[in-house]
């Protein structure tokens, strides 16, 4: 992969991976937004973009024709881990039953299960490895 030129939005961990993941030979296209990034994968500034799992199915499915998600970089881990959220509103009720559920999920294995199976699997989108 280190041929060829990716882009992504800038200030994003989506550009951390290409510089210090792919590390590619030719330096990163920066785009200000993710439209940016995907109007330059268009007009063929660069090979490849770079985005989190569920940008790709979106930009696959309706930004991009004839487009692919190839797969995906393995989750950071520890103090670089992401996390996906549950967005509330502020001092909802329901804020401790969510943080709780979530947690629950995280323990048993089952939040794991549920992102490799709708995350990973239907998109057909394999673990890459550097």
């Amino acid at each position: 992969m280190k041929g060829f030129k990716f882009g992504a939005q800038i200030g994003t961990t989506s550009l951390d991976t290409i510089n210090n993941v792919i590390a590619p030979t030719t330096a990163a296209k920066v785009y200000t937004t993710n439209d940016d990034a995907i109007a330059g994968l268009k007009a063929k500034q660069i090979d490849g973009l770079v985005v989190d799992l569920p940008t790709a199915f979106y930009v696959t499915a309706a930004q991009v024709d004839n487009s692919v998600i190839v797969g995906q970089f393995p989750a950071p881990t520890g103090a670089d881990a992401e996390h996906f959220s549950v967005v509330l509103p502020k001092g909802s009720s329901v804020t401790n039953c969510v943080n709780s559920s979530i947690a629950a999920m995280k323990a048993d294995g089952s939040l794991d299960a549920i992102t490799k199976e709708w995350l990973s699997d239907k998109a057909s989108a394999p673990v890459l490895q550097p």
